[in-house]
């Protein structure tokens, strides 16, 4: 099968995206590059959105794409297309090898070895479903509009949606370098998401939204359960009213507790930590954390929407701990900066066909702990849980952590009303250190995944600040 040949409105096989790019990166040598790496994706998206039961937007996408990253004397070149013609792919050689010509060597620029990509062969992960790929496009259609008239009757003073959403995807992509390393895999996923508005008393709308994603379709929820949760979040937050300032107990639902998650990560990383632009710079091995506190990230959880057998630069993905028992026990790297630091690489590149590899997460989860979420909010005489965050408030070299926020106010171990108008705001070093119950409710329904955390004390500010 040539280049030419494959279409981007069909799966490709996988031995067909491999060949593609060891074609590519034989046209790299030829062109005169030490080294060269071409990825190589396939994907197909599928989205609905409805609203008042109607089809508000459609939209099937079809992506057919290569990277091509070549060495040249230390320096690094890069170029993409979607073009996989026999003389584009020529152009595109040339092109790259130009390119690194005119960049500045660097002893780190190379690309993996089979040493360095060497691991435990992975099995089957659970990323792709057959019947996900048959649903047709009808039955997705028919789902968003099931979802939307669950939620609005789900209760009176629901009078609206503002986004129903069902989407599908799936993919493949082939990594080969010229030292040796090659391999490609598929993946399937499918996403359901529902915001319901409820009409206070005096016709203020109160929004609440739920959504989540999994590889397969037998793994989805009803759709009543998904619906249903949707419009319950916007019911509770009729009568929502603000609170004076305080530094009080604070309850992180696990969608906030999960968002936290995904915002911390970056000090995590090689890149943030060579630069020292991560709070996390010297303390490595370092106690940063409440001893129940146990980070994760898993590229080889089974059915996870993060899991793949390689990274973006071939690399077997792993099972990596980086904060253990409170203690900061690792740092994740992709090839580049795992050299600059004198280390291996943690199987964190991350890419797409028209970029460069980041490092970047795969599955990332605090692991559970004991307490079940009403049993923690018993523990709260007088706090705040919340449940939802507005503006931007996260500071990626300091973690600091401030956030408009919505939820309830706790009461002597109950919610006792639903709150607005306030500011939540810490430092992620303070709120790690002060975590002091880690909730039995994790689940696993998209890239990033947390229990119900309670923090022991954050700053609220509210009415008469």
């Amino acid at each position: 099968m040539t280049p030419a040949s494959l279409s981007a409105t069909q799966p490709v096989p996988l031995a067909a995206l491999e060949s593609v790019a060891a074609g590519a990166v034989e046209r790299a040598r030829r062109a005169g590059a030490d080294e060269a790496e071409a990825c190589v994706e396939s994907t197909r998206g599928f989205g609905v959105r409805v609203n008042a039961g109607q089809i508000e937007s459609l939209k099937h996408s079809a992506t057919y794409g290569l990277g091509l990253r070549v060495v040249v004397a230390g320096a690094v070149g890069f170029v993409s297309t979607t073009d996989l013609a026999a003389s584009a792919l020529d152009d595109v050689a040339r092109k790259a090898v130009a390119f690194a010509r005119l960049s500045t060597p660097e002893p780190a620029n190379a690309l993996p070895t089979p040493s360095e990509a060497s691991g435990e062969p992975p099995g089957d992960l659970g990323l792709f479903d057959p019947e996900l790929i048959e649903l047709p496009a009808e039955r997705k259609i028919e789902m968003a509009l099931t979802l939307e008239r669950i939620a609005l009757g789900y209760d009176p003073r629901i009078r609206r949606t503002d986004g129903v959403r069902v989407a599908t995807r799936d993919g493949s992509v082939a990594v080969v370098n010229s030292a040796g390393v090659s391999c490609a895999w598929s993946g399937t996923s499918a996403s359901l998401s529902v915001v319901a508005l409820a009409e206070d008393r005096d016709g203020k709308q109160q929004s609440g939204g739920y959504g989540l994603g999994k590889r397969r379709l037998r793994d989805l929820p009803a759709l009543e359960e998904v619906a249903n949760e949707a419009g319950r979040r916007a019911v509770a937050r009729i009568g929502a009213r603000t609170v004076p300032a305080a530094r009080v107990p604070v309850i992180l639902h696990p969608d906030i507790a999960a968002a936290w998650l995904s915002e911390i990560y970056d000090a995590f990383t090689g890149e943030a930590v060579i630069r020292k632009a991560s709070w996390l710079t010297e303390k490595l091995g370092e106690t940063i954390a409440s001893p129940l506190v146990k980070l994760v990230d898993d590229g080889r959880m089974r059915g996870g929407l993060g899991s793949a057998p390689f990274d973006g630069e071939g690399i077997p993905t792993r099972r990596n701990v980086l904060i253990e028992n409170g203690r900061c026990a690792m740092f994740a790297y992709d090839a580049y900066h795992a050299r600059r630091a004198g280390t291996r690489s943690t199987g964190n590149a991350v890419r797409s066909y028209d970029s460069l590899p980041g490092i970047g997460y795969h599955n990332l989860f605090l692991e559970p702990g004991d307490d079940s979420p009403e049993a923690i909010i018993a523990r709260v005489d007088h706090g705040f849980y919340m449940d939802d965050q507005g503006s931007f408030g996260y500071n990626e070299v300091t973690g600091d952590y401030s956030y408009q926020a919505q939820g309830y106010w706790i009461e002597k171990g109950e919610k006792a009303f639903p709150v607005e108008g306030v500011t939540v705001a810490s430092t992620s070093l303070a709120m790690l250190g002060q975590i002091a119950a880690v909730g039995n409710d994790l689940r696993f329904e998209d890239h990033v995944s947390s229990p119900t955390l309670l923090i022991s004390e954050m700053t609220v500010s509210g009415a008469g600040e």
